[in-house]
């Protein structure tokens, strides 16, 4: 089947894959472009859309996404925003020396060649010499793609340590007890300084050394979430959806929890065209593409963001088919919290943009003062070079000449802050989310003498550990069991300044000093002076490697066979 077929195009689309979040991005490829929308009022025409799945542990949860900025969708919002900062004579037209002024970044979103090929686009005709700023921001609205940059807040090395993906070996999203009971062999080669242990440091492999007290920023690639732009990375998902509660290639379709006869997906009474027909009551990747392209919403989260700070709200509300399964636990302004199959996610909208933009003004306008050297209020060319390193801190890229909005040689002050705002509507144009993960991780479970490092001994116990957490008692259980949390924050995109202050602050915040493994030293071991000597690793158990006699006074030694001497073994002789 051609995914091109099955797909509907949409707007950008988020999903939270089992133990994963699958954040889904779309629009940039026209299979997402232009979808008839969903059963809907005009109301909701106001807000750009989005599919978020949720697949909580007992199946998907497919949620309706609208973002909008005061009251508009947020496409239009920053269209609107920019015309407006190009409109250098506020006639309420643009001609081409004011289109000049779109920055690089815009561009190269935009797929804008030059100011003539934008008139003749928006005015019908090679000789049109100026256009309406609000044609023009209908006009580019349509251009930017619709997009969402993923980043993940800095947390406790502890946490960071993804370690169910690393003992994952089918990559299924789930841990079987199988694979737990072999983890010590899977990660085997993870052990660097060959001491029978596993800590931090080892599992979180390009983590800087040197940086041991420092807070960890996860690799975006092992989180619980990827983003969909495309056929292909859209059928990835489906695949990963059918793996994750699957078998043989085939998923449930009472998994999915879609009601037949009511959407164009292949449980309706009518399947779309080019669908392969499923009377098993199985499904296969393909059929889970169409599904995804157009589901039956569970829920409907309306993200409404503003400009100005403290004032953004979030509406989320449950259809009646997923009330057995979906329950808001607090609905506070500006944020929700709702709980899927046991799934605990807070929604957050985060607005602001007008102060962001504030801090950057600010920050700039100190580096401005202490480079123009001679105090002309103005910057040539050479001590232009002395601010590009910080408007590239703040995410502004420009040369000198782009900058210099008349051409006289000369950058003022508001010349730099009014081509930074022009420039920053390129970050702004991408919805921002930002991922903190709480609660229970499977590293902190099985750590339970707490020294940032796992055993032979702490591995093994894993089963009987994580036996309370299999939720739906099928041998293996996900992250999402474990009670972990994920925190969803969602606005327009900000500088690299404001995501680095923001981050600099997890670095400092309270729990962050985590160091490496913390070894208890030979004080700290319990058992008699040999069984403590022989300890090297200091793990509370002489291993047959550390044990210095023979094979058979080791097996002698260990009186429960586990290949491992306790130091209740050793206080028995």
């Amino acid at each position: 089947m051609c995914v091109h077929n099955v797909f509907k195009p949409r707007t950008a689309a988020c999903w939270l894959l089992g133990s994963s979040i699958v954040l889904m991005c779309a629009g940039v490829s026209n299979v997402f472009a232009q979808s008839a929308m969903p059963k809907t009022n005009a109301v909701q025409l106001a807000a750009d859309r989005a599919t978020m799945v949720v697949l909580a542990p007992n199946g998907p949860v497919f949620a309706d996404l609208r973002i909008s900025v005061a009251k508009i969708p947020y496409r239009a919002w920053v269209s609107k925003f920019l015309a407006t900062q190009l409109d250098a004579n506020k006639d309420g037209r643009l001609d081409a020396k004011e289109l000049n002024l779109i920055t690089d970044s815009i561009r190269r979103l935009a797929q804008i060649t030059s100011s003539e090929q934008a008139l003749a686009d928006i005015g019908g005709a090679v000789s049109v010499v100026d256009v309406a700023t609000a044609d023009f921001a209908k006009w580019l609205q349509q251009r930017l793609p619709r997009a969402f940059d993923l980043i993940a807040q800095p947390q406790a090395a502890d946490d960071a340590v993804r370690l169910a993906s690393l003992i994952d070996e089918d990559h299924n999203g789930v841990v079987a007890d199988e694979e737990l009971g072999k983890a010590f062999w899977t990660l085997r080669f993870r052990d660097l300084d060959n001491d029978e242990t596993f800590s931090v440091s080892e599992l979180l492999p390009y983590r800087d050394p040197r940086s041991q007290t420092a807070a960890v920023t996860p690799d975006v690639v092992s989180l619980p979430f990827f983003h969909i732009t495309d056929e292909a990375s859209g059928k990835a998902a489906a695949e990963r959806i059918v793996t994750r509660y699957g078998k043989n290639g085939n998923v449930a379709a009472s998994i999915l929890r879609q009601i037949p006869g009511t959407s164009d997906s292949p449980l309706s009474g009518a399947p779309p065209a080019n669908t392969p027909s499923s009377d098993s009551g199985l499904l296969d990747v393909a059929h889970v593409e169409a599904i995804v392209a157009d589901p039956d919403f569970h829920l409907t989260v309306d993200v409404r963001l503003s400009d100005r700070a403290n004032t953004s709200d979030i509406n989320l509300t449950v259809s009646e088919t997923a009330a057995s399964f979906c329950r808001i636990v607090d609905d506070s302004f500006g944020q929700t919290s709702i709980v899927m199959d046991g799934l605990p996610l807070q929604i957050v909208a985060r607005g602001g943009g007008a102060n962001n933009r504030a801090v950057t003004r600010g920050f700039l306008g100190q580096t401005f003062v202490m480079i123009d050297a001679d105090r002309n209020q103005y910057l040539d060319e050479t001590e232009f070079g002395g601010i590009l390193g910080a408007m590239q801190q703040s995410g502004v890229t420009g040369r000198f000449e782009d900058v210099d909005q008349n051409f006289d040689k000369m950058v003022t002050r508001d010349e730099v802050f009014s081509f930074t705002e022009r420039d920053l509507m390129a970050a702004a144009s991408r919805i921002e989310v930002t991922v903190k993960q709480d609660g229970k991780t499977l590293f902190g479970l099985l750590d339970a003498n707490q020294d940032r490092r796992l055993s032979v001994r702490e591995i093994r116990a894993g089963k009987e550990v994580l036996q309370k957490y299999d939720l739906n008692a099928d041998g293996s259980f996900a992250e999402t069991e474990l009670g972990t949390e994920y925190v969803l924050t969602l606005g327009l995109g900000r500088s690299e300044l404001r995501r680095g202050t923001g981050a600099m602050q997890m670095m400092g915040g309270p729990g962050m000093q985590n160091g490496d493994a913390i070894l208890p030293g030979a004080g700290g071991l319990s058992g008699p002076e040999w069984f403590r000597r022989m300890d090297r690793n200091q793990d509370g158990d002489v291993s047959a490697r550390e044990f210095p006699g023979s094979a058979d006074h080791f097996r002698t030694l260990d009186t429960d066979q586990d290949l491992l001497i306790s130091a209740a073994e050793a206080e028995a002789l």
